[in-house]
């Protein structure tokens, strides 16, 4: 009998009894007639480890290849989750640069980029209703810049604003702010792309006609909307774009304090005419990341690339485990046949397909860390390895080699000792 199966105690005279040649055997199977110990929990998981890791390393060239092939899966779902987590928080990241409750945007609103405007009225308005203590107007458009003195043409992001006052978390606007005292001044993107041209201080570029010098930088990388951007005052980007003075493009309201979000955006909204959507702060970030995770195809393709990554792992986990057990159907009959217990012969196949799964993950994870952070220092997404992926990627790992040993654990059930004979 195998050793994992059962051992020798003592002879008989050793324990003070009478001599017994037979050993006595404690089996996995439970406590049988005679028996007076059984196998504490730990020794039965390593007893199914050991069969597991020997059976699998007895092909070990389809080890590695079984192993290779579940480590290129979860690599990709690894990369596709991150990018993924990554976006949903650039898309946002303007909006998280501002302190405010409740924002006023046209009915058509989509987007950031959403084209309509509003009068600025809408703030004076929403004053009237009071629940707000403060209201800030905020401009956003495409502009085609020519770079000087190359002439080449970019495609990029102009931001307008209001004075910061109490309303701009980024403390690098705040400190750039004052440079825009004169009306031919801009604050570059630091992490605009190169196609955006030099947005580095002293740089100049021409915007309808009219030369402007970089003057300061901060850090947005607004890449979703356009290569680049740059922010300047309202007042000049009445006259950089063509728009009216006294339009914006999204107004954003701080409530007095106490005062529901909720609450404020149903007061708001019945007060404002036609053609106008409140929405707070939350709503309008969720619709942000619905319009481009959901709707816009970059998201849908990450999401379905996600299932096929999981998909192709299971199946080669799957095809793994399950020929290894069809080649040695005849071994688990006879486990049966000795009186093993279920929790034995099933344990070998979980233990089997667990040793595929994380054997591939960790390698996974070298190679992800390693690209997640090239990626994140060229798009300055944030793409880094943290703790909360690692678990993600465990929880998951988890579930495909569960979800394969479920599936052949059936077919060791129908391994038939009276089949041997």
């Amino acid at each position: 009998m195998p050793p994992f199966l059962a051992r020798r105690q003592p002879p008989a005279e050793s324990r003070g009894g009478e001599a017994d040649a037979r050993p006595e055997v404690t089996s996995i199977a439970g406590p049988t007639a005679g028996s007076r110990r059984t196998w504490p929990v730990w020794r039965e998981l390593r007893a199914c480890a050991g069969v597991a890791v020997a059976n699998l390393f007895d092909q070990r060239a389809r080890l590695i290849a079984a192993i290779s092939g579940v480590a290129v899966a979860l690599f990709l779902l690894l990369l596709q989750i991150s990018i993924l987590t990554a976006a949903r928080h650039k898309v946002t990241e303007l909006y998280d640069d501002f302190d405010f409750d409740v924002a006023i945007v046209p009915d058509s609103y989509q987007f950031l980029l959403s084209f309509d405007t509003l009068d600025r009225i809408v703030l004076d308005i929403a004053r009237a209703t009071g629940d707000v203590a403060d209201t800030y107007g905020l401009n956003v458009d495409v502009v085609h810049w020519t770079v000087v003195p190359t002439d080449a043409v970019a495609y990029n992001l102009l931001i307008g604003m209001d004075p910061p006052s109490g309303f701009v978390h980024d403390s690098a606007i705040r400190d750039a702010w004052p440079l825009l005292a004169t009306p031919h001044s801009l604050i570059g993107d630091k992490y605009s792309q190169k196609g955006a041209g030099p947005v580095s201080t002293g740089s100049v570029v021409e915007i309808k006609g009219e030369r402007l010098t970089m003057r300061g930088q901060f850090k947005l990388g607004l890449f979703f909307y356009a290569e680049g951007a740059a922010l300047v005052r309202n007042i000049d980007f009445s006259r950089l774009t063509g728009r009216e003075p006294h339009t914006i493009s999204i107004g954003l309201i701080k409530l007095k304090p106490g005062v529901s979000p909720e609450k404020a955006r149903a007061d708001i909204a019945a007060a404002l005419p036609s053609g106008t959507m409140v929405l707070t702060k939350s709503q309008l970030e969720k619709q942000e990341r619905e319009y481009f995770l959901s709707t816009k195809p970059i998201g849908i393709m990450i999401y379905i690339s996600m299932v096929i990554a999981c998909l192709i792992g299971g199946a080669i986990i799957l095809q793994v485990i399950s020929t290894e057990i069809a080649n040695r159907m005849g071994e688990y009959a006879v486990l049966k046949a000795m009186g093993a217990a279920p929790a034995l012969v099933y344990g070998i196949g979980l233990g089997q397909a667990a040793v595929v799964s994380f054997g591939a993950l960790a390698p996974a994870l070298v190679v992800g860390w390693l690209v997640l952070a090239l990626l994140q220092m060229r798009t300055h997404l944030n793409t880094g390895l943290a703790v909360p992926m690692v678990l993600w990627m465990i929880a998951i790992t988890a579930g495909l080699a569960a979800a394969a040993a479920a599936v052949v654990i059936r077919r060791v059930d129908r391994a038939d000792p009276a089949s041997l004979y």
